[in-house]
């Protein structure tokens, strides 16, 4: 595999998805839920109790036995994952010699894939804000981590420069009922970001999102007379000293916005940094 290696399997060894809405779990897997009826591994019936849900009687053995009963089904439910990898343009910025953020997000998604399938999900790709589309619909079983693979190797960064309008047109093509991680550098307007997540964990979706950055960004290591040119277009000029307090402020503001944000929503939230193990921040953001 490209992006997952046998050491980095090793790190990501005992972590795995555990849902908190049962509703963001589908086909029958491993995972135990409180909801009854999502599995459609039929067990045994029981006589009808007060509190039971009418959709949960089975008529046909009221036709024959003249009494009410109840269909039981085994509450193990398959989580399908929906990875969302970002795509856009700023995604390939790489400083110091390190590996782009595209290519840190590409490391963290197919691990996540990883740990979906060996414990018996589903995972599915979608890219958004790239060049070219590389969905891939979610499956289980062994082929699929070579598919997933493959699928992100396809993925080319694109010049959208709205990320908000992607993950918010994205959304219309999710499966209703998935567990789905957005890995992110999340460079837009904060409340629009945040109002396009919060489109893509309504109804039966559990939602988690992975911010990845490059320490430059964050700490503006630079001096003198700077002439930048946006990955996403436009071109400033600006003296590096008189810029860093000002950019550095503004950054904390951008990332306790959307920290805040997405704690108050009960949204599990991770930082990965390209100076670092992707593999801590993915532990981080299943351990939230």
């Amino acid at each position: 595999m490209r992006w997952l290696d046998s050491e980095d399997q090793a790190r990501l060894k005992g972590l795995g998805f555990s849902p908190k809405r049962p509703h963001a779990q589908g086909a029958v897997g491993r995972h135990r839920t409180l909801a009854r009826g999502f599995s459609r591994d039929f067990t045994s019936h029981r006589p009808y109790a007060a509190g039971d849900e009418a959709r949960a009687i089975d008529w046909k053995a009221y036709a024959r036995l003249d009494r009410y009963y109840v269909r039981e089904y085994r509450a193990e439910d398959r989580v399908t994952l929906m990875v969302l990898l970002d795509a856009s343009a700023s995604m390939t910025f790489r400083g110091g010699g390190r590996e782009s953020k595209l290519d840190v997000a590409r490391r963290a998604a197919a691990g996540l894939a990883w740990i979906a399938l060996a414990q018996g999900d589903e995972a599915g790709l979608a890219a958004v804000g790239g060049a070219a589309k590389a969905d891939l619909r979610p499956r289980g079983g062994a082929g699929q981590l070579a598919a997933f693979d493959d699928s992100l190797s396809a993925v080319s960064a694109g010049a959208e420069a709205d990320l908000a309008a992607a993950l918010e047109s994205s959304a219309e093509r999710l499966p209703r009922r998935a567990a789905v991680v957005v890995i992110s550098d999340l460079m837009g307007d904060p409340a629009r970001v945040l109002k396009a997540l919060r489109r893509l964990s309504v109804g039966r979706r559990e939602l988690m999102v992975l911010r990845v950055l490059d320490p430059e960004e964050r700490e503006f290591p630079y001096e003198g007379s700077l002439r930048i040119e946006g990955l996403e277009g436009g071109t400033l000029m600006l003296d590096a000293a008189e810029a860093a307090p000002a950019y550095r402020e503004a950054f904390a503001r951008q990332e306790e916005a959307y920290r805040g944000a997405l704690r108050r929503a009960a949204v599990p939230y991770a930082v990965a940094s390209t100076d670092a193990a992707w593999t801590s921040a993915v532990s981080r953001l299943l351990a939230a």
